[in-house]
């Protein structure tokens, strides 16, 4: 191959890579963006107090309390 040959492949190579990070970088912009509002929607729902249905009583249980089956033995 002659000169002109081997810089016209650099030169596409180099274009290549170029329009290759191009893409990257846009993508890459684009999640940072999708990750941001995820983000500030998870601090928004984590902050909730929870909504339960009507009539739904939560309750605590001991941490360490025994099964009913537990208990017959």
């Amino acid at each position: 191959m002659n000169i002109n040959a081997k810089n016209a492949f650099q030169a596409l190579e180099d274009m290549q890579l170029k329009n290759r990070v191009k893409q990257l970088e846009f993508d890459n912009a684009e999640l940072v963006v999708k990750n941001k509002e995820l983000s500030d929607r998870v601090k928004l729902l984590a902050s909730r107090t929870p909504e339960w249905p009507k009539g739904y009583r939560p309750t605590r249980r001991p941490w360490q309390e025994k099964k009913k089956h537990e208990q017959r033995h």
